[in-house]
């Protein structure tokens, strides 16, 4: 594959206490057959969907068994789907359709359909459907959410997320979704009931393992309102939310906020960097979250900035008080919106899948933050989910309409 841009990708050194690091990622290219550099055969990933498909999520069981993939069908019926895949890799012989209502969903690249799996091995899904509303320059949309008592085989009908559906027309939508250590249920999504200009940061919690939501609690105010949210939970519990917020002059940056009393307040969210991204428009590029298992917060994001764009990430050893200097993942004098998606596992690797849209056949790399760009395997595709759980890596992604998915143990 050629690049179209003169760019440079460069990371961080593992260094003497990187070693496992160092380790995990030639574990992750012996699992997936790769001994040398770019550009070397890799075993066919399995097939999830094979058409038709948007972007897939991922998720793995906490025990280390089996994974599901969620994903929107784009065709006559938008219908949200998972498909279970066992720890040997063999998958369900078809996929499950989850809305109980035909057509009840609506393909969006930072909309995916998200799905989650809880301690007591339920499975959750969450999605956006729309509703054409006259006058309105986008469709209205409401979050729904249906959970699954026996492993992803059968979904209970869909319930709603946000509280004021059946209300006024309005927007919800660029949602995330995440189960913390108690098996409480988060969602946290973007919402345009006050306006659509700078609309709301807003969270809700489902604190009786999917079968009900509470009242919503509004994050912030000013968000970017076209970049999904991101989500994730501490060993301690404490909720984590990240979005692209809307500055003064139009500048575009990330920023975190905590909740550590279960997701009832937040702080102040917190400028991961000041990027000062001026930009009169929203880049349809959210941020990536994930919490290693000694507590340190990983946040990933895309820039346009002039002179300084790409993608990066930083870390919070502080619990989202404050950020280390981004490092960069991929970075150059042309670098298009593009996405990202990062996980830690059990060992204290985090994974971090990123895309490279400057490409003429755009590919992603996933690879231990630490030893990001050493070594790296492009693969044919686009927007990567990445998710771990114990010692499994396992990462779905979309090209040319199918879903597929790799899966493999990393080493300490």
């Amino acid at each position: 594959m050629r690049s179209r841009s003169g760019g440079r990708m460069r990371g961080r050194s593992a260094g003497p206490a990187g070693g496992h690091r160092a380790v995990a990622a030639l574990a992750m290219m012996i699992a997936w057959g790769v001994t040398g550099g770019c550009g070397e055969a890799v075993p066919p990933p399995l097939m999830v969907a094979d058409a038709s498909a948007t972007r897939p999520t991922l998720a793995l069981a906490p025990d280390g068994g089996g994974a599901w993939v969620a994903w929107v069908s784009d065709g006559a019926s938008s219908d949200v789907w998972v498909r279970h895949v066992a720890a040997d890799g063999t998958a369900d012989p078809a996929p499950v359709r989850v809305n109980d209502v035909p057509g009840d969903a609506a393909p969006h690249g930072q909309a995916p359909a998200r799905v989650a799996a809880g301690p007591e091995g339920h499975v959750y899904v969450t999605w956006q459907n729309n509703q054409i509303v006259e006058g309105r320059a986008f469709p209205a949309s409401d979050l729904r959410f249906a959970r699954s008592t026996d492993g992803g085989r059968t979904f209970e009908p869909a319930i709603f997320v946000n509280d004021d559906a059946g209300g006024p027309a309005a927007s919800h939508t660029f949602h995330d979704m995440v189960v913390g250590p108690d098996g409480t249920v988060i969602v946290s999504w973007i919402d345009g009931r006050r306006g659509l200009s700078d609309p709301d940061i807003r969270l809700a919690a489902s604190r009786d393992g999917g079968a009900s939501f509470g009242s919503s609690v509004v994050v912030d105010a000013g968000a970017c309102p076209c970049c999904r949210t991101a989500l994730a939970v501490g060993p301690e519990g404490t909720i984590y939310v990240a979005w692209r917020k809307h500055f003064p002059g139009d500048v575009r940056d990330v920023v975190v906020a905590r909740s550590t009393d279960g997701g009832r307040s937040f702080d102040e969210p917190v400028r991961v960097a000041a990027d000062g991204w001026v930009f009169p428009g929203c880049p349809h590029a959210g941020p990536a979250l994930t919490v290693a298992p000694d507590g340190t917060l990983h946040v990933g994001w895309y820039t346009g900035k002039e002179g300084g764009a790409g993608l990066f990430q930083a870390t919070s050893v502080d619990g989202g008080l404050t950020f280390g200097a981004p490092d960069p993942l991929l970075e150059g004098d042309w670098v298009p919106p593009s996405q990202l998606s990062l996980a830690a596992d059990a060992h204290g690797e985090v994974w971090v899948a990123w895309e490279d849209r400057r490409l003429e056949d755009p590919a992603f790399n996933l690879a231990p933050s630490s030893r990001s760009t050493e070594k790296t395997i492009p693969t044919a595709g686009v927007y990567p989910s990445v998710a771990t759980a114990g010692a499994r890596v396992g990462v779905a992604w979309l090209e040319a309409g199918a879903v597929r998915l790799r899966m493999h143990e990393s080493s300490p």
